[in-house]
């Protein structure tokens, strides 16, 4: 009687055409993981996008002052030298309205970047490669 032994390494996998007849049940295990996942991937996509958007305003007095140092810090300089001159309604109203413009941009940044955000999950929780 030969000795027949089946190793790992000797065995052939199904064909790829043979799909089982039904899909494999998530366990409470994987759901958790996945939720994991995503709250990880979307506070690291919404820390970028806001990182972005406080960009923004920096990139906005560079161009304003030509990529020239010396412009764009006295340009901030005399921001915040018109800033403290002012009186306590104006500089609320400033900081409100300053508020709400990086609010916007935030808001924009994100709504710009979402499609692909939620593209890249689905595609990376369903296991397809790249």
């Amino acid at each position: 009687m030969p000795l027949h032994l089946v190793t790992p390494f000797d065995r052939t996998d199904a064909p790829e055409d043979e799909q089982p007849l039904f899909p494999p049940v998530p366990t409470w295990r994987s759901r958790i993981a996945d939720g994991c996942y995503i709250v990880l991937r979307g506070s690291l996509f919404l820390g970028s996008s806001y990182l972005m958007a406080l960009g923004l305003p920096l990139l906005f007095f560079l161009l304003l002052s030509g990529g020239n140092p010396d412009a764009f810090f006295a340009h901030v300089a005399n921001l915040g030298d018109r800033f403290l001159a002012a009186d306590f309604t104006r500089r609320v109203t400033f900081v409100d309205q300053c508020k709400f413009v990086l609010i916007g941009l935030a808001t924009l940044v994100v709504v710009w970047r979402m499609p692909r955000f939620i593209r890249d999950l689905d595609r990376e929780l369903s296991g397809e490669k790249l």
